[in-house]
């Protein structure tokens, strides 16, 4: 079976919908007699074929006129299904909402899947042509505008949940020193933070975290000079008094970035709303197995399987106790080979149904 993704991003593109498509890409190219093509964007470029998926990054601007190149290599390539991600940090213009009817047209089943609401008129259009919705969220449907539920009346919806993007490691105690030594004297936890920076993730709230503790933060994320928010937030480190307690290291590698979650006391997201059931961010400190704090809406207390504290939104004191009582403490890491097996069968079998239709 010939399967296409189409995602506006693709690593070394830095983008979660991105990252999750290479992950699904890998593991359907595991399963037998499946061949996996994958069109991005011309930034996750060059071209190339590695571990059995053949990445084509030719699209340029996302505008309507390259839905010619669009068509071109979709008869070039003959896929059985077109499976498309939505949303993406690389897509823009118009053209992503109107790929399944292009499908459509093309006599293609398609298959997309949202990683969040899509909200506006834009999602009755992007709604036109799709045989099959995929969610990641269970709640998500509940999100999105009547008109767009009442364009996807005749479509099937199927939930299939993501496991964590990250590869799990598992640290030896001298290699967990040799990292924490980097960054903090004895005595000092630990506490990490990464991903994008906005405002819904509740960084002000990790600030003040750092700023009430004696912890050292690590932020292994990217703060642009030409964002606002990102340099009101570098302010306010300085005007907090805890610039010697801030490091901010940038992206970083996968392999690197799942050692230091692995070796700290505690990774925190402070999300300014609480938490979604269902975060790739989360779950690749959770496969870890470090302690992890966020917020919910939902959940609260200790989850000791999962090994995740859940808080109020915006309740420091609460966060700060969690710290105190559950940072260090780890579990077994759980390596997601198996879970991403699990879903790239989980799809084979939706695109199986649609071929022999």
């Amino acid at each position: 079976m010939r399967i296409l993704l189409i995602t506006g991003s693709y690593p070394p593109m830095r983008c979660g919908v991105g990252a999750y498509t290479q992950r699904l890409a890998l593991a359907l190219a595991e399963l037998k007699d499946v061949k996996v093509t994958v069109l991005t964007d011309e930034r996750a470029g060059p071209i190339l074929e590695r571990d059995g998926v053949e990445v084509l990054p030719v699209i340029r601007g996302w505008g309507i006129t390259e839905l010619a190149k669009v068509t071109k290599y979709v008869r070039r390539i003959t896929p059985d299904v077109v499976h498309i991600q939505y949303p993406t940090q690389g897509y823009s213009g118009r053209m992503p909402a109107l790929l399944p009817l292009l499908m459509r047209f093309l006599c293609k089943p398609c298959v997309q899947t949202w990683h969040e609401p899509v909200l506006g008129r834009g999602g009755g259009w992007q709604s036109i042509g799709l045989d099959v919705l995929i969610t990641v969220r269970e709640e998500l449907m509940t999100k999105i505008p009547r008109l767009t539920q009442r364009a996807l009346r005749n479509t099937r919806v199927s939930w299939i949940p993501a496991a964590s993007l990250l590869p799990t490691v598992t640290l030896h105690d001298d290699e967990r020193l040799k990292i924490r030594q980097q960054y903090v004297s004895d005595g000092e936890a630990l506490l990490v933070y990464y991903g994008f920076v906005a405002p819904l993730k509740g960084i002000e709230v990790l600030l003040e975290i750092v700023a009430k503790t004696k912890a050292q933060l690590l932020m292994a994320c990217d703060f642009q000079q030409s964002d606002s928010y990102h340099q009101s937030l570098l302010n306010l480190i300085y005007e907090m008094g805890i610039e010697s307690r801030v490091t901010v290291v940038g992206f970083l590698p996968d392999e690197q970035l799942s050692c230091i979650l692995a070796a700290s006391d505690a990774v925190v997201f402070p999300f300014r709303d609480g938490a979604l059931a269902c975060n790739s961010t989360i779950d690749g400190a959770v496969a870890q197995g470090a302690f992890v704090l966020t917020t919910s809406l939902v959940d609260c207390g200790y989850n000791k399987d999962r090994n995740i504290y859940f808080a109020k939104p915006g309740n420091v004191e609460e966060m700060i106790a969690s710290i105190q009582r559950y940072a260090g403490y780890r579990i077994p890491c759980k390596p997601s080979t198996s879970e991403w097996r699990s879903i790239a069968e989980q799809h084979l079998n939706i695109y199986k149904q649609l071929a022999a239709i």
